[in-house]
């Protein structure tokens, strides 16, 4: 009898492995083609001089050639500076704001279900549209100049046309676009601290700002660092916002390093030498993952 149980558990874990494997089947081969194999292929054209890729078969193989002239080409260093500026500004404010609006709309607040919607509808919707949206709102001739320029303002800021101010309104469009997945994550999380704990630290005398300091925040930072690693990881993602908002522009205000990949790429033609940046790229993510990885185990309380 327990044999045949035996065998009956086995027969049904094998079926259920089969029928997972044939639901996972078509993601991982999605995978594969689009992402795994272009990204196969393009370390191997960042070690060649190839220009179009449809002469791939007169590439050369040229070693760190591209890697050497990507830290002397003064274009694409600037850009990679700009991209650091922009995941510096981009980073804590999302993570700030998230934060701050997840405890208040914890704490319970009016028309709760209405403000946790309105902050995560602009996540779901498409980011074409909302690009498009903000270049009508704050264009020249667009509502938001024409207020400022009516309550008396002579010289309004043009935000995504001045070369001062473009980057951070980009910043701000996209803090704006994605804080709602920060809200809802964090919000979740807050759900999960112990009342308990929280009493004890009043108690004992802890103020407010201290109870968040030392009781909330150690609390949710295993979700603090889940939403760092994929807020890097989203700022340097930001290749759709600019090319809609700002086309890089003014001047090279707002030229990122994906800005400066397809244009390597698909306006200069210079396939390899664009491969080549975009390995970087994946070797820096890479890097500060690791790093935050390593250093989650000092920060982190699970």
């Amino acid at each position: 009898m327990q044999a045949e149980t035996k065998t009956k558990k086995y027969n049904r874990q094998k079926r259920e492995n089969r029928y997972g494997a044939m639901f996972v089947t078509p993601y991982i081969c999605g995978f594969i083609l689009f992402q795994g194999l272009p990204f196969l292929i393009a370390i191997g054209l960042a070690f060649t001089n190839v220009r179009y890729i449809s002469k791939i078969h007169d590439a050369k193989f040229i070693g760190f050639g591209n890697f050497i002239k990507m830290f002397h080409d003064q274009t694409t260093m600037d850009a990679l500076g700009r991209t650091a500026l922009y995941s510096l500004l981009y980073v804590p404010l999302i993570m700030i704001i998230g934060f701050t609006m997840a405890y208040l709309v914890n704490k319970g607040i009016h028309f709760k279900n209405l403000v946790r919607s309105m902050f995560f509808l602009p996540y779901v919707a498409n980011m074409v549209a909302v690009s498009v949206v903000f270049t009508l709102l704050l264009g020249p001739k667009g509502p938001f100049i024409k207020a400022l320029l009516a309550i008396g303002v002579e010289n309004p800021p043009f935000f995504l046309y001045d070369m001062k101010t473009a980057l951070p309104t980009v910043v701000c469009i996209a803090v704006w676009k994605g804080v709602g997945l920060n809200l809802i994550t964090y919000l979740a999380a807050l759900q999960g601290v112990s009342g308990d704990l929280l009493e004890a630290a009043e108690i004992d005398g802890a103020g407010k700002i201290k109870r968040i300091l030392h009781v909330i925040i150690p609390m949710v930072s295993p979700t603090t660092f889940f939403l760092l690693i994929s807020s890097v990881i989203t700022s340097l993602q930001n290749l759709t916002i600019i090319q809609v908002l700002t086309q890089g522009g003014p001047g090279q205000s707002t030229t990122v390093m994906s800005i400066n990949i397809i244009r390597t790429a698909f306006t200069r033609f210079e396939t390899g030498y664009a491969s080549a940046q975009a390995v970087v790229m994946f070797v820096i993510v890479m890097v500060f993952t690791i790093i935050q990885w390593q250093g989650q185990k000092k920060w982190v309380n699970y």
